[in-house]
């Protein structure tokens, strides 16, 4: 039987496409803002990146929708362990064992998840917030001139720093299963 199931899989497949398209657009896009000319390309990535956008956060809500019904390893309960009582338990334990870390190394997935599964419940919040927040400003910044009320400019700043977030987590995520995959626990060969 494999880790996850079919869905949880195609879902996953597509975040992080999704995602890592966005986080290539965002680096050579800008977007309107008044009184600023933007180049033509500027004004086509910026374009794409509200499709590709819209897409990635469509992925990421059916994501969260799979997980509410979902039984298997992308369950609520597994994505937000802190959620339930047992849950709590099993994090609080493996959060004392996390200085062992360094001198036993990493222990296999298959042993305990409780922190893994918080950490991918995290950035599965993450990039919702992302899709919500870009989801705002889609809908609040006028088309031609890219003016927006404080309220929208607001929510930009915090899909600015969310996204510097995704970043962030992304790296570190792919750093840890490239760990894993090191220490001989197969964790790539579960979601792809």
């Amino acid at each position: 039987m494999s880790y996850y199931d079919t869905p949880t899989k195609l879902l996953h497949k597509g975040m992080a496409l999704t995602i890592t398209v966005q986080i290539g657009l965002s680096l050579f896009m800008a977007h309107p803002k008044p009184g600023t000319i933007r180049t033509s390309l500027e004004l086509q990535l910026f374009e794409v990146h509200e499709w590709v956008g819209i897409a990635a956060a469509l992925i990421v809500m059916a994501h969260v929708a799979y997980s509410l019904i979902s039984t298997g390893n992308a369950s609520w309960r597994t994505l937000f362990p802190w959620l339930t009582a047992n849950g709590r338990a099993r994090l609080g334990e493996e959060l004392s064992q996390l200085g062992s870390w360094f001198s036993k190394g990493l222990p296999h997935p298959d042993d305990s998840h409780a922190l893994a599964s918080t950490i991918h419940g995290l950035g599965l919040l993450a990039v919702l917030l992302q899709g919500l927040t870009g989801g705002c400003i889609f809908l609040g910044m006028e088309e031609g001139t890219g003016a927006v009320s404080e309220a929208i400019h607001d929510v930009m700043e915090l899909h600015e720093v969310t996204g510097m977030f995704i970043i962030a987590y992304l790296v570190l995520h792919v750093a840890a299963a490239i760990w894993h995959q090191k220490l001989g626990h197969d964790v790539i060969s579960r979601i792809k």
